[in-house]
């Protein structure tokens, strides 16, 4: 008799990691679709099951981060380690959730902690990249990007990466050419069109530049790069000697509160100056890298 109840209760840590394995596996399909809620829904679910799967940890710690929740993330990284701390794509996830969080120093620790683990991923060299793009250490960043390239030629978001470092290095030609493959394999990178865009300007190629924030406009919606497209276009406009086309853009970019523009319009637009009187000097453009 005793034998015959046991049993039940023998096969049912079994079943409950069945049970379990099967949500997980209906969560990662969820997330990859992007129906985070769903996924969510479903990876709780794994985890009431199966409370030892560092892998539900690290899919609903992917999940929260994906929808911003980064200190929610990093407690559900930090149990996945604890159950199994060699997972080299764990401490990947992580350091994008301690670079979001403004936290270099670990994320490139969990960096070192990924690329010991598995030196063949390319995703971790990029967030080192990023890492080291975040605290102005370019040279370094580039370095990074190359060796995600080396390791996986088509990776749009390294490619962009290495395109914008090579910008800031003054190798403006070279860093246009990285974001357009880039745009080519990803076209909604953000920030790209209008990093593209600010080449062409920075490199005096004003007709381009104005196609370049033009598509900005047409494309993008973050208000950042509609408000500075508005005003590079209004620039490269000034260079060509258009002031009517000009002022358009910059008093569009001055009512979204850019306070160069609202100088110009002011002391430029509003009269009949042929130039701008003591033009604002206006700070090199730095995209900021979005996970």
């Amino acid at each position: 008799m005793i034998r015959i109840v046991a049993l039940p209760l023998l096969l049912l840590p079994a079943v409950a990691f069945a049970q379990g394995d099967a949500l997980l596996r209906s969560a990662e399909a969820a997330y990859a679709s992007g129906e985070l809620d769903s996924a969510l829904a479903r990876v709780d679910r794994a985890i009431q099951a199966d409370k030892g799967s560092a892998r539900a940890y690290k899919l609903r710690g992917d999940i929260r981060q994906r929808r911003q929740q980064v200190e929610l993330a990093l407690i559900d990284y930090k149990e996945s380690e604890l159950l199994d701390p060699n997972n080299a794509r764990l401490f990947v996830s992580r350091s994008a959730a301690r670079i979001t969080e403004g936290n270099i120093k670990g994320a490139l620790r969990d960096l070192d902690r990924a690329i010991e683990l598995d030196p063949a991923d390319a995703d971790a060299w990029y967030n080192r990249a990023c890492a080291h793009y975040m605290v102005q250490d370019n040279a370094q960043a580039l370095k990074d990007t190359e060796k995600a390239l080396k390791l996986r030629d088509d990776h749009a978001d390294a490619l962009f990466l290495g395109g914008l470092v090579k910008g800031e290095l003054f190798k403006e030609e070279a860093g246009l050419e990285d974001i357009r493959r880039a745009l080519a394999l990803k076209p909604e990178i953000p920030g790209a069109r209008m990093s593209a865009a600010i080449l062409l300007y920075e490199m005096e190629r004003y007709e381009e530049a104005i196609a370049g924030f033009t598509e900005v406009l047409e494309k993008d919606t973050a208000a950042a790069d509609v408000r500075d497209a508005h005003y590079y276009r209004g620039d490269s406009h000034y260079n060509l000697k258009r002031k009517e086309e000009a002022c358009q853009d910059w008093r569009a970019s001055a009512k979204l509160g850019d306070k160069d523009a609202v100088f110009i319009v002011k002391n430029y637009c509003d009269t009949d100056e042929e130039k701008i009187p003591k033009k604002p000097k206006r700070k090199r453009r730095k995209t900021v890298v979005s996970f």
